[in-house]
């Protein structure tokens, strides 16, 4: 029998306890003092879902102060001309990079809107097996062909914003997509307030961003059940702040996403920290950021597993540390290294 030993995060809240772990399975979820020397103390998670990057853009270093549009705008932002310099061996170095911090900082899937068509979502597919990809076509004009190639190989669609591309374009990949059986995503009202029914429309499985939505537009998500994936730090470069308080009281769920490489890391503890600054500026509490880092990245992704611990699930657990008495704020401010239990290989891992 192996043991995890901290605070554990069960369905019911974080209890201070332990985990047993037999044949790759949970086999007990207790409070009070482990019953033998654990393998690894601190923070016992589910691995988190980073919900929103761009990992190819590692390599790019950002010259202070850009607008929003001149870096990231497809298809002459910043971003894009570094990306269409890089060669293959040069963009499977950034992303294996990436994934090799994301892992060590306790992220056990990011959901990348992979650029560079079908090229790009299979260099991403053959350098990280976890990685949930969103491909980006390259055409401007709808290509069904295009579309299908890339769906053979990602997991779906991540388009920008409505903003930046035909209506009916968009329209017509949201239902290929949805013909398939694939997720599609898009950012939302990033720069600019965006038509939330139109966007709604399209069916996406989650939005990004919507740091200028206006609270009708936070109802209408949260009344869909559509999540936002909140990128905290990357809208603060820009000088945008979302409305956090507000999606939470308005019942929508939030889940965090690290966004652009280029910009920050891939590590939800950093990216948490900025989310709860700003929750806390606008009058939400500490206990508001738990959802969002541990659980609903979780959700958009796996709707048939738990997204808390509990007995008989497949123990691919995460323990982060943290130092001295459990708080939420030492699991934010600790940046040790995760250590991940990996019940395929009945072993454990520290990165």
């Amino acid at each position: 029998m192996d043991v995890l030993n901290g605070s554990v995060l069960t369905v019911d809240g974080i209890i201070d306890g332990y985990v047993c772990i037999e044949n790759g399975k949970v086999a007990a979820v207790e409070e009070g003092k482990p019953p033998e020397k654990p393998l690894a103390s601190g923070m016992v998670i589910p691995p988190m879902v980073n919900a929103h990057t761009h990992c190819a853009d590692a390599g790019l270093k950002v010259p202070p102060g850009m607008a929003v549009e001149d870096l990231v705008a497809p298809p002459n932002g910043l971003k894009h001309v570094y990306l269409k310099g890089l060669d293959d061996r040069a963009l499977e170095k950034n992303i294996t990079e990436y994934a090799r911090s994301s892992f060590s900082n306790g992220i056990g899937a990011f959901i990348d809107f992979r650029e560079g068509g079908e090229k790009g979502c299979r260099v991403l597919r053959k350098a990280v097996r976890e990685a949930v990809i969103m491909g980006r076509p390259l055409s401007e004009e709808y290509d069904e062909h295009e579309i299908s190639r890339i769906l053979d190989v990602a997991d779906g669609i991540g388009l920008s914003s409505i903003s930046d591309m035909d209506h009916r374009y968009i329209e017509k990949i949201a239902d290929q997509v949805r013909t398939r059986g694939k997720l599609f995503s898009l950012h939302a009202s990033e720069r600019i307030r965006e038509d939330i029914d139109f966007i709604l429309s399209l069916d996406p499985a989650f939005v990004i961003h919507m740091t200028e939505a206006a609270d009708s537009d936070i109802l209408k998500c949260a009344e869909s059940e559509v999540p936002i994936v909140v990128c905290a730090r990357s809208n603060m470069y820009y000088r945008k702040t979302p409305p956090v308080k507000k999606m939470l009281a308005f019942g929508a769920d939030i889940a965090l996403g690290t966004d652009n490489a280029m910009m920050g890391s891939p590590d939800m503890r950093a990216e948490a920290s900025a989310f709860r600054d700003i929750l806390l500026s606008q009058g939400g509490t500490l206990d508001d950021v738990i959802g969002p880092m541990f659980s609903n990245g979780r959700k958009i992704l796996y709707t048939h597993k738990k997204v808390h611990i509990s007995v008989g699930m497949p123990a691919d657990l995460t323990v982060l540390p943290y130092s001295g008495e459990f708080s939420m704020d030492g699991v934010l401010r600790e940046r040790g290294k995760a250590f991940r239990y990996d019940p395929k290989r009945r072993n454990s891992i520290e990165f």
